[in-house]
């Protein structure tokens, strides 16, 4: 039944445009990955304009524990869920109660008064409901985004002009939580302020200066203040490291299906997480990462010998670089035709044809030009070459699944640094 009513609500509200396109969490085709996009390319082009921004992570005290359910129908309401339907979501959220189990001791059942049943199918939609208008304390300067309940406010930064801007949409929220009950965690939010000129101006949470940092946890992306990402790629490489010691201790067989497993399921995820949005383009660390592979690779006994390159191919696997590239050419593919939430016309200019050339290619695009590395490295830049070279067949696969086929029977190896 659940699933039923979630399903019929998430239609209504992305019909009716009542979702802010800011949020990218439990909606179709969103995810950690189209806010990081998102979010990093507005940063790039704040920097690119020779500006300073500092963005202020927000975090909330128990958010989905803390939703008034009073409030919450209220809010219901006024999207235009009403009858039979709002009294249902109210019967689901009221009368409920919870005990704690330790080792089968129980403790006193209580009434549960507030918030949103987590574990549960409905939950999640009905908490973004509930924080659905705190985007609304954005104004003409700055800007906002979510992940369910993690908030980013951000802003061009030069001058206190700009300072005091930024400083107000601070304002709002904390009077949009006293309105609606909400908490937020001062211990635990705090500014990140990027480029290498920033006048790194203080923030105030009720009176008190919101603490500073020179790396911010970003969806599971380490941020620095200059967006090079140096710093996440030699946290995920230590931790590859670990997990491969573990792996190697813990598993007494060697087989290599059983080790290539191993190594899809549990080391691999962690050199690829979110990869389209720090990709490195720094040789050294191009290397270290595909090092990862290589360490993994000869560690198993029958191909300690075998160059990088067979040992890949008695495992059925690919370089990383060349994963990363696929996983970059993909999210190309998906944007340009319309299978995410970003625009394209908002990240990618459609390169102009010369009238003395046939071509008919209308996803040739155009790039711009850098005298920065790390800007050119931005996903929406990067690999717009590799893209306008690819065959117009490739392009224009009628569908992601026929693309990636295409995509792996097309040489990229010009594209790639990585010898095997």
């Amino acid at each position: 039944m659940e699933v039923v009513i979630k399903d019929v609500m998430v239609h209504f509200l992305l019909r009716k445009k009542l979702i802010s396109k800011r949020q990218h969490a439990f909606i179709q085709r969103h995810s950690t990955i189209t806010n990081l996009l998102e979010s990093v390319h507005d940063w790039n082009l704040i920097l690119r304009s020779r500006h300073s921004v500092d963005v202020l992570y927000v975090d909330f005290s128990r958010a989905f524990d803390s939703v008034v359910h009073s409030k919450l129908l209220l809010k219901l309401s006024n999207l235009g869920i009403g009858g039979a339907l709002l009294r249902w979501i109210g019967a689901f959220l009221v009368g409920r109660k919870q005990c704690v189990v330790v080792e089968n001791c129980f403790s006193n059942w209580s009434d549960v008064v507030s918030g949103v049943p987590q574990g549960s199918v409905l939950g999640p939609i009905l908490f973004l409901i509930f924080i659905n208008d705190v985007v609304e304390i954005s104004n003409c300067c700055s800007n906002c985004s979510l992940f369910a309940d993690d908030l980013k406010i951000y802003s061009a930064v030069d001058t206190n002009a700009d300072r005091d801007s930024l400083q107000v949409a601070l304002d709002k929220l904390v009077l949009w939580c006293k309105k609606w009950q909400m908490c937020i965690n001062a211990s635990k939010t705090f500014v990140l302020h990027l480029g290498k000129k920033n006048p790194m101006f203080n923030y105030c949470l009720n009176n008190t200066v919101i603490g500073s940092v020179n790396n911010a946890c970003d969806l599971g992306v380490l941020m620095d203040s200059n967006l090079l990402f140096d710093k996440h790629v030699d946290s995920i490489v230590k931790r590859a490291y670990c997990r491969i010691g573990i792996l190697f201790k813990g598993f007494v067989s060697r087989d290599i299906q059983v080790l290539r497993q191993a190594y899809v399921a549990f080391i691999r995820p962690i050199l690829e997480y979110a990869s389209l949005v720090w990709s490195p383009y720094k040789l050294k660390h191009i290397t270290a990462i595909e090092k990862i592979q290589r360490h993994f690779t000869r560690r198993i006994p029958t191909l300690h010998y075998l160059a990088y390159g067979e040992r890949l191919a008695l495992m059925g696997l690919e370089t990383l670089e060349l994963r990363r590239l696929n996983a970059d050419l993909s999210m190309y593919y998906k944007i340009l035709h319309g299978l995410t939430p970003l625009v394209p016309d908002d990240y990618f200019t459609v390169a102009v044809h010369n009238r003395t050339t046939r071509s008919s290619d209308k996803l040739l695009l155009s790039q711009s030009i850098f005298c920065n590395k790390a800007l050119e490295n931005d996903f929406f830049e990067r690999h717009i070459k590799c893209w306008n070279a690819l065959p117009e067949a490739v392009k224009n696969a009628p569908s992601l699944k026929l693309f990636k086929s295409l995509l792996s029977k097309t040489d990229l190896s010009k594209y790639l640094t990585v010898a095997l």
